[in-house]
């Protein structure tokens, strides 16, 4: 902008071209070059220099998830009812568009309504089947980028399937391999995200494996549920990744999270809904770390979208947009950060894309980091269809 209407005459006598000039405002907008903006600072009639940004279209989506609505508040819920879907939940209308989020874990129902095409099997590692027999990672899925539980709802789904069977186990030789088939996979895109929902003993081959990864996609992992110090499993304890722990919805850290100074964010992880495998249109109730990461897989999708971020710079946006100081009961406080994730859109300058994984061959049993898992239910209830109290909620959960 310009402190006079004469003032914008030094563009011209400068010879610095312009798009357009205001009627409104003494002002012009155009691209310009570093030197032509040094001149344009050294001009005395200019009045202020300012780079362009992105707007965008907010959009709100009713009869929401609690854990959804959560990350767009800055207040404690007034509705304490969980299992309850009338929630409002405001997010970026575009988010995650473009950008592919690959979930290691149990594999995912890709065929579900609710990813509206956008999910895909990508690879199988351990000698499973190609499909999702426990439900885990389709649940997970579904809070990422589904259409009705989503965070991100336009993001891409890649399965990659880690670990099977009813006891939803796999060997860390194998997240090695997946994360080698996400690095090969990824390079065309640079807008991926690693949503990892595994927990074993420390294993060095997959920290090297996620350090050569960190500047290339963003590594996201659950905190784990044995309400212990996150520093004691790999990947949680990996420096590499950003480790999500649970909140519940009276905003207290989840009986079985794990904690300590491993943990970079809290997130949504208790009575979460999200899609479900009896059918095309079934969904289910969960909880677990895995149910936190997921949202916080879902945030990072949405700043993708505008901007390129690593690992570390995505952490750093995640701490800054998080609500500071409003979780209670978090175990060992000197050590674990009060950081609850917020859904605050800002965007960047693009970042280069970096580094190669390895490969390695030492092997670990791992589990899923997810407890007190839910029966599906046939179809997606609508609003009138939702549990009104206590009594009839529980009726549709599992005995823990």
């Amino acid at each position: 902008m310009f402190k006079s209407t004469n003032a914008a005459q030094s563009l011209a006598n400068e010879k610095i071209p312009v798009e357009t000039c205001y009627k409104i405002i003494n002002g012009c907008a155009g691209t310009f070059t570093h030197e032509q903006i040094q001149t344009l600072q050294a001009n005395p009639g200019v009045e202020g220099i300012y780079e362009d940004v992105i707007i965008q279209a907010a959009a709100i989506q009713t009869h929401a998830t609690w854990g959804l609505e959560r990350l767009s508040s800055t207040h404690k819920l007034q509705n304490q009812d969980p299992l309850t879907r009338t929630f409002t939940y405001k997010y970026d209308e575009y988010a995650g568009k473009n950008v592919d989020v690959y979930v290691l874990d149990t594999g995912v129902y890709v065929n579900h309504i609710d990813f509206g095409g956008r999910a895909r099997w990508g690879a199988t590692f351990g000698g499973f089947s190609n499909e999702d027999e426990t439900g885990h990672g389709t649940h997970v899925a579904g809070i990422i980028a589904s259409k009705t539980f989503g965070v991100a709802k336009h993001a891409n789904i890649i399965a990659v399937k880690v670990m099977g069977g009813p006891m939803q186990k796999g060997f860390a030789c194998d997240a090695v391999s997946a994360l080698d088939y996400v690095f090969t996979s990824a390079r065309k895109s640079h807008r991926s995200v690693v949503n990892m929902s595994m927990n074993f003993a420390k294993f060095e081959p997959v920290d090297v494996a996620l350090a050569k990864l960190k500047n290339k996609v963003i590594l996201i992992t659950a905190a784990g549920n044995d309400a212990e110090s996150a520093s004691c499993s790999s990947p949680p304890c990996s420096q590499s990744v950003i480790t999500v722990a649970a909140s519940n919805i009276s905003d207290y850290q989840a009986s079985f999270s794990n904690w300590g100074n491993s943990i970079n964010i809290f997130a949504p992880g208790e009575d979460i809904y999200s899609l479900g495998i009896s059918g095309p249109k079934s969904y289910a109730i969960k909880s677990g770390t895995s149910m936190a990461a997921a949202h916080v897989s879902g945030i990072a999708a949405s700043l993708l979208t505008w901007k390129m971020y690593t690992t570390a710079q995505m952490n750093d946006q995640l701490v800054n947009n998080a609500l500071k100081g409003v979780l209670k009961g978090i175990k060992h406080p000197a050590f674990t950060p009060n950081l609850l994730a917020h859904n605050v859109y800002a965007h960047y300058e693009e970042v280069d894309e970096m580094n190669k994984v390895e490969d390695a061959e030492e092997a670990d049993e791992i589990d899923v980091a997810d407890v007190a898992d839910e029966p599906d239910v046939a179809d997606e209830p609508d609003a009138a269809d939702e549990p009104d109290g206590p009594d009839e909620a529980d009726e549709a959960k599992e005995e823990d």
